[in-house]
Parts: C-alpha cells; sequence; structure tokens
C-alpha cells in the first residue's frame, strides 16, 4: 500500500514542480537572466522537495496510521527517553530517525540553490522556520505537534548543510 502511494505521489510531484518553476525559467529568460542547467536542475528540486514535504507531513493521512483526529502536543524536549508514547519504543525510533532523514535534502538543496543560502545562519533559519510552521500546522488539522520532531528535523537540515560543506570542500581541493 505505501509502495503504490509513492508511485504516485513522485510523478505528480514532478509534474506539479514543473508547472511551477517553468514560469519562473521563462520570466528570467525573457528578462535576459540566463543561468546554467545545473542551478534550474537543483531549483527544480527544491520546489519538488517542498511538494514533497507539504504532502508527506500535511496532506498524507492514512488512516490506518491516524484513525482518529487529535490535538496532541509535546513541549518538553527529548520526553521519549523517559516516556515511551503509545506507539512503543520502536516505533518511536523509527520515527525519530524518518524526522532526521526528511530534512537532510533540505539542508543540502538550500545553499546549492543560490550564493545568500549558502551562510549557517540563514540556511539554519530557513530549516527551523520550515520545521516549526510544519508542526504547527500539523497540530491545527489534527495531528500532533512535537518539539522533539522540530529538534529532529532541525538536526537532519544541518547534516544535510554539513555535507553540502563536506562535498563543497572535496569539490574546490580537486579544481
Amino acid at each position: 500500500m505505501l509502495a503504490g502511494y509513492i508511485l504516485f505521489i513522485f510523478p505528480v510531484v514532478a509534474v506539479l514542480a514543473a508547472l511551477i518553476y517553468l514560469p519562473v525559467v521563462l520570466w528570467q529568460r525573457r528578462q535576459g537572466m540566463r543561468r546554467p542547467w545545473t542551478a534550474h536542475l537543483v531549483r527544480y528540486a527544491l520546489v519538488g522537495y517542498f511538494l514533497s514535504l507539504l504532502y508527506l507531513t500535511v496532506f498524507w493521512w492514512l488512516p490506518e496510521q491516524f484513525p482518529v483526529p487529535y490535538h496532541f502536543y509535546n513541549l518538553r524536549p527529548f520526553v521519549w527517553l523517559t516516556e515511551v508514547y503509545e506507539m512503543g519504543a520502536a516505533k518511536m525510533l523509527e520515527q525519530l530517525m524518518l524526522n532526521v532523514l526528511m530534512f537532510v535534502p533540505l539542508g543540502l538543496l538550500l545553499p546549492l540553490a543560490g550564493q545568500r543560502l549558502r551562510r549557517l545562519r540563514v540556511t539554519a533559519g530557513i530549516v527551523f522556520a520550515t520545521t516549526v510552521l510544519i508542526e504547527v500546522v500539523q497540530y491545527f488539522i489534527g495531528r500532533s505537534a512535537d518539539i522533539d520532531d522540530v529538534i529532529m528535523n532541525f538536526l537532519g537540515g544541518m547534516a544535510g548543510f554539513g555535507i553540502f560543506v563536506l562535498l563543497d570542500k572535496l569539490c574546490s581541493k580537486t579544481q
């Protein structure tokens, strides 16, 4: 069932990202701004990433995973170290790791998308604002909001930024 969702959403996201990004490309060309195809590819990927993130965190609603909407929030960091959530320890750790992995692409794509985004505090601010916005929206649509999700998402974004820094250093050494 999950594979069916994934097989359906990726082509949809690719088409939607193209429909969103193509007018930007056309407008830039009309203004005489020519960018390398790699810059367009990274920005297209970033649009696709945000659409995927929106779908996975707000619109993806599997009734068997979230049978009844509830407004749960946790503002105590790392409460899972002392209290196991109802889902059980294994599922909880899986969720924490998925929260980290879900934001690695954001931390990697942002600095690739523009020179101004290569500053740590700018990328960190965007990653932080994105995860907080998602948690607030999730609370108001009947899902949980958890400070641990914010922390783990942020760590994932910063790991992605770290990967960018490492790749940037490796590429500059080879030139």
